[in-house]
Protein backbone atom coordinates (compact mmCIF):
# COMPACT_ATOMS: atom_id res chain seq x y z
CA UNK A 1 0.00 0.00 0.00
CA UNK A 2 2.85 2.38 0.82
CA UNK A 3 4.41 1.65 -2.60
CA UNK A 4 1.14 2.51 -4.35
CA UNK A 5 0.92 5.79 -2.43
CA UNK A 6 4.48 6.73 -3.42
CA UNK A 7 3.87 5.87 -7.08
CA UNK A 8 0.67 7.91 -7.06
CA UNK A 9 2.45 10.86 -5.46
CA UNK A 10 5.25 10.62 -8.01
CA UNK A 11 2.82 10.42 -10.95
CA UNK A 12 0.78 13.38 -9.76
CA UNK A 13 3.74 15.77 -9.79
CA UNK A 14 3.66 17.72 -13.01
CA UNK A 15 6.71 18.87 -14.88
CA UNK A 16 7.53 22.57 -14.65
CA UNK A 17 6.47 24.52 -17.71
CA UNK A 18 9.31 25.17 -20.10
CA UNK A 19 8.97 27.94 -22.61
CA UNK A 20 10.25 26.84 -25.98
CA UNK A 21 11.03 29.62 -28.34
CA UNK A 22 9.58 28.70 -31.71
CA UNK A 23 11.73 29.92 -34.57
CA UNK A 24 11.44 28.79 -38.14
CA UNK A 25 14.64 28.60 -40.13
CA UNK A 26 15.26 28.68 -43.86
CA UNK A 27 17.66 25.83 -44.68
CA UNK A 28 19.65 25.42 -47.86
CA UNK A 29 23.02 25.25 -49.57
CA UNK A 30 25.37 28.11 -50.27
CA UNK A 31 27.05 27.87 -53.66
CA UNK A 32 28.33 30.08 -56.44
CA UNK A 33 27.31 30.47 -60.07
CA UNK A 34 29.28 32.79 -62.34
CA UNK A 35 31.22 34.05 -59.32
CA UNK A 36 28.09 35.13 -57.42
CA UNK A 37 27.25 33.59 -54.04
CA UNK A 38 23.73 32.17 -53.98
CA UNK A 39 21.52 30.11 -51.71
CA UNK A 40 19.37 27.24 -52.90
CA UNK A 41 16.68 25.85 -50.62
CA UNK A 42 16.95 22.39 -49.11
CA UNK A 43 15.40 19.78 -51.39
CA UNK A 44 15.42 22.08 -54.44
CA UNK A 45 18.38 20.38 -56.14
CA UNK A 46 18.48 16.78 -57.22
CA UNK A 47 22.20 16.68 -56.36
CA UNK A 48 25.62 18.25 -56.89
CA UNK A 49 28.06 16.24 -59.02
CA UNK A 50 31.50 16.59 -60.54
CA UNK A 51 31.08 18.18 -63.95
CA UNK A 52 31.07 15.19 -66.30
CA UNK A 53 32.77 14.97 -69.68
CA UNK A 54 30.37 16.28 -72.31
CA UNK A 55 29.74 15.67 -75.98
CA UNK A 56 29.03 18.97 -77.74
CA UNK A 57 25.67 19.34 -79.47
CA UNK A 58 25.80 21.22 -82.77
CA UNK A 59 23.21 23.93 -83.35
CA UNK A 60 22.70 24.90 -79.71
CA UNK A 61 23.06 28.20 -77.90
CA UNK A 62 26.49 29.09 -76.49
CA UNK A 63 25.52 28.23 -72.91
CA UNK A 64 24.86 24.57 -73.80
CA UNK A 65 28.14 22.78 -73.14
CA UNK A 66 26.81 19.47 -74.38
CA UNK A 67 25.29 16.25 -73.15
CA UNK A 68 26.79 13.82 -70.62
CA UNK A 69 26.14 10.25 -69.61
CA UNK A 70 24.47 10.32 -66.21
CA UNK A 71 22.92 7.43 -64.27
CA UNK A 72 22.11 5.43 -67.37
CA UNK A 73 20.69 8.36 -69.32
CA UNK A 74 21.72 11.63 -70.91
CA UNK A 75 21.97 14.92 -69.06
CA UNK A 76 22.33 18.28 -70.81
CA UNK A 77 25.08 20.33 -69.16
CA UNK A 78 24.72 24.12 -69.24
CA UNK A 79 27.27 26.79 -68.43
CA UNK A 80 25.94 28.83 -65.51
CA UNK A 81 28.46 31.53 -66.37
CA UNK A 82 27.35 31.96 -69.98
CA UNK A 83 23.61 31.49 -69.35
CA UNK A 84 23.38 34.04 -66.54
CA UNK A 85 26.03 36.57 -67.59
CA UNK A 86 25.09 36.41 -71.33
CA UNK A 87 28.74 36.54 -72.36
CA UNK A 88 31.48 33.96 -73.05
CA UNK A 89 33.37 32.42 -70.15
CA UNK A 90 37.09 31.79 -70.59
CA UNK A 91 38.18 30.99 -67.02
CA UNK A 92 39.08 27.73 -65.33
CA UNK A 93 37.05 24.60 -65.97
CA UNK A 94 34.13 24.36 -63.59
CA UNK A 95 34.61 21.26 -61.43
CA UNK A 96 31.04 20.87 -60.18
CA UNK A 97 27.52 21.27 -61.40
CA UNK A 98 24.10 21.12 -59.81
CA UNK A 99 21.55 18.71 -61.23
CA UNK A 100 18.11 20.29 -61.52
CA UNK A 101 14.98 18.23 -62.16
CA UNK A 102 11.96 20.57 -62.11
CA UNK A 103 8.78 20.97 -64.09
CA UNK A 104 9.82 18.50 -66.78
CA UNK A 105 13.29 19.99 -67.29
CA UNK A 106 16.34 18.02 -66.21
CA UNK A 107 19.82 19.49 -66.66
CA UNK A 108 23.14 20.19 -64.99
CA UNK A 109 24.39 23.75 -64.53
CA UNK A 110 28.04 24.49 -63.79
CA UNK A 111 28.98 26.03 -60.45
CA UNK A 112 31.84 28.37 -59.67
CA UNK A 113 31.94 27.23 -56.03
CA UNK A 114 30.29 25.07 -53.42
CA UNK A 115 30.39 26.51 -49.92
CA UNK A 116 28.27 24.86 -47.23
CA UNK A 117 24.81 24.24 -45.86
CA UNK A 118 23.22 27.31 -44.30
CA UNK A 119 20.51 27.93 -41.73
CA UNK A 120 18.97 31.41 -41.51
CA UNK A 121 16.00 32.63 -39.46
CA UNK A 122 13.13 32.96 -41.93
CA UNK A 123 11.95 36.21 -40.33
CA UNK A 124 15.30 37.79 -41.32
CA UNK A 125 14.70 37.23 -45.03
CA UNK A 126 14.89 40.46 -47.03
CA UNK A 127 12.73 40.52 -50.16
CA UNK A 128 13.56 43.96 -51.56
CA UNK A 129 17.37 44.10 -51.40
CA UNK A 130 19.03 45.06 -54.71
CA UNK A 131 20.75 42.11 -56.42
CA UNK A 132 23.06 41.54 -59.37
CA UNK A 133 21.01 42.46 -62.48
CA UNK A 134 22.11 39.26 -64.28
CA UNK A 135 20.43 37.22 -61.53
CA UNK A 136 17.50 39.46 -60.55
CA UNK A 137 14.78 37.69 -62.56
CA UNK A 138 15.68 34.33 -60.94
CA UNK A 139 15.85 35.36 -57.27
CA UNK A 140 13.48 35.43 -54.34
CA UNK A 141 14.96 37.64 -51.64
CA UNK A 142 17.91 36.70 -49.50
CA UNK A 143 19.69 37.05 -46.17
CA UNK A 144 22.23 39.47 -44.74
CA UNK A 145 25.51 37.79 -43.85
CA UNK A 146 27.75 40.37 -42.26
CA UNK A 147 28.69 42.75 -45.06
CA UNK A 148 27.44 40.34 -47.75
CA UNK A 149 23.92 39.66 -49.02
CA UNK A 150 23.19 36.05 -49.89
CA UNK A 151 20.59 35.84 -52.65
CA UNK A 152 18.12 32.93 -52.83
CA UNK A 153 18.02 31.42 -56.32
CA UNK A 154 14.45 30.40 -57.21
CA UNK A 155 14.75 27.30 -59.40
CA UNK A 156 11.07 27.55 -60.43
CA UNK A 157 11.80 30.99 -61.94
CA UNK A 158 14.92 29.59 -63.59
CA UNK A 159 13.18 26.68 -65.31
CA UNK A 160 10.26 28.91 -66.32
CA UNK A 161 12.67 31.04 -68.40
CA UNK A 162 11.80 30.71 -72.11
CA UNK A 163 15.45 30.94 -73.16
CA UNK A 164 16.35 27.94 -70.97
CA UNK A 165 13.53 25.88 -72.49
CA UNK A 166 14.73 26.60 -76.04
CA UNK A 167 18.40 25.70 -76.42
CA UNK A 168 18.38 25.71 -80.23
CA UNK A 169 20.66 28.36 -81.70
CA UNK A 170 19.06 31.00 -83.82
CA UNK A 171 20.32 30.38 -87.34
CA UNK A 172 21.23 33.36 -89.47
CA UNK A 173 21.66 32.45 -93.10
CA UNK A 174 24.28 34.29 -95.12
CA UNK A 175 22.50 33.42 -98.36
CA UNK A 176 19.87 35.73 -99.70
CA UNK A 177 16.78 34.14 -101.13
CA UNK A 178 15.20 35.16 -104.41
CA UNK A 179 11.98 37.05 -104.43
CA UNK A 180 9.62 35.72 -107.16
CA UNK A 181 6.65 38.00 -106.58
Amino acid sequence: LELIERLHAYDSVSMPAIEVQQSVDWVGTSLGIAGTSLLIGEGELQEIIETPDVTPIPGTKPWVLGVAAFKGGLLPILSGDVFLRKRPYTGAKRDYCMVVNRNGLRFGMTLSSIQRDRRCPIDERVMDHPVDPDFAEFTLGGFEDGKDFLVVLDLDKLVANEDLANAAAEQVSSQKGENHE
